[in-house]
């Protein structure tokens, strides 16, 4: 039985704010704006992917030093503020919304991160 890779998670979170959506990813301090969630949320993701790709490789041998890289203490508290408004509601929260931005660990073996 083949073992099943499971992606590194960087943990974020998008909300409104004024009348753009911002994309947060809190373990990489890294922040998206755009006019759609999705958009925001793909911004995001991609500049975290960018963001892993030069660290690994122009810094492979102090790549601990730059990830994580977490974002300032006001937005890890928002992170968590949200987290704990969708863990105690039965229905889905408006404006504001967490998301896993997935990384496959063979993308990052070739730098030999894991």
């Amino acid at each position: 039985m083949q073992k099943q890779e499971h992606p590194v998670l960087f943990r974020g979170y998008v909300k409104k704010e004024n009348g753009h959506w911002v994309a947060v990813c809190v373990d990489l301090n890294i922040v998206a704006q755009a006019s759609s969630t999705n958009e925001a949320v793909e911004d995001c993701f991609e500049l975290v992917k960018e963001y892993l790709d030069y660290v690994c490789s122009t810094y492979p041998k102090q790549i601990a030093e730059y990830i994580p890289r977490s974002a300032p203490h006001e937005l890890i508290e928002e992170y968590y503020a949200i987290l704990a408004r969708v863990i105690g509601s039965k229905k889905p929260v408006r404006n504001k919304r967490l998301y896993d931005f997935p990384i496959k660990r063979q993308e990052l073996s070739h730098y030999h991160v894991s």
